[in-house]
C-alpha cells in the first residue's frame, strides 16, 4: 500500500479556483469552495493510474479564521465550514487567526481593513516535514501554489518521500503551480469536470435550517 497524505492550503486553493472558473458565477462566495475529503479521494484515484496501490491516509486543510469584531459573519461562516470538514473521515482542519492592518490612501487617511493569513505556510511546512520524519505517509500531495513551501517540499523529498502538487486549469486559463527551478514535480492538473466533482455548494454564511 502507498499511503497518500493531502495537504490543502485552503484560501490559496479557493481563490485560484475562483480565478480559473470565474465564469461559473464568481459573485457567489460558494464558487471556489471544495470538499477536502472528496478532493483527497479524487487526487488518490487519479494517482492510481501510475500506482494502483495508492490509498488515502489523511487530508489536512488549513485556513485563516476571521476576527469576530471585524467580521462576525465571516467568523461564524468559518466555524460552520471547519465543523463540516471535521465531520469528514480522515480530515484534520487547522486554523490560525487572520491578521488585520489598515489600507491607507496616499494622503495617509485610513481606507479600510485588510485581512491576511499569517503562519499558514509555516504550519503546512511543519506538518509535512514532521509527517515525513515520523513515516506517516509515502506520498504527499500539496494543493497550493505558494512558493514559500518549496523548502518544505525539498525537506520531505530528502527524507525519502515523494511530493506531488495539484492546481487548476481550464481552456485558456491556468492557475500557478508550485515549482522548483531545475527539478521536476508531478502536477495533478484539475480541470472543470474535476472541480465540479469536488465542489462544495454550501453557503456557510447562512445558519443551517
Amino acid at each position: 500500500m502507498t499511503r497518500v497524505a493531502v495537504f490543502i492550503d485552503y484560501q490559496n486553493t479557493y481563490m485560484r479556483a475562483r480565478e480559473v472558473f470565474g465564469s461559473m458565477g464568481a459573485d457567489s462566495f460558494v464558487v471556489g469552495q471544495v470538499l477536502p475529503r472528496r478532493l483527497g479521494v479524487h487526487l488518490v484515484q487519479r494517482g492510481r493510474v501510475v500506482d494502483p496501490a495508492r490509498q488515502l491516509s489523511s487530508v489536512a486543510v488549513y485556513r485563516g479564521e476571521p476576527d469576530s469584531g471585524r467580521s462576525s459573519v465571516g467568523q461564524a461562516a468559518c466555524h460552520r465550514q471547519v465543523s463540516a470538514w471535521r465531520r469528514q473521515a480522515l480530515v484534520e482542519a487547522r486554523t490560525r487567526p487572520l491578521r488585520y492592518r489598515h489600507i491607507r490612501w496616499t494622503d495617509g487617511s485610513a481606507r479600510d481593513w485588510e485581512a491576511r493569513e499569517k503562519g499558514i505556510d509555516v504550519l503546512i511546512a511543519v506538518d509535512m516535514v514532521r509527517g515525513a520524519i515520523e513515516d506517516r505517509f509515502d506520498v504527499a500531495v500539496l494543493v497550493s501554489a505558494d512558493n514559500d513551501l518549496v523548502p518544505a517540499r525539498e525537506a520531505v523529498v530528502a527524507s525519502g518521500k515523494r511530493v506531488e502538487v495539484a492546481s487548476w486549469r481550464t481552456e485558456g486559463r491556468w492557475s500557478p503551480r508550485l515549482e522548483v527551478p531545475g527539478r521536476e514535480i508531478w502536477c495533478h492538473w484539475l480541470e472543470r469536470h474535476d472541480y465540479e466533482m469536488v465542489h462544495d455548494p454550501t453557503d456557510y454564511t447562512r445558519p443551517a435550517a
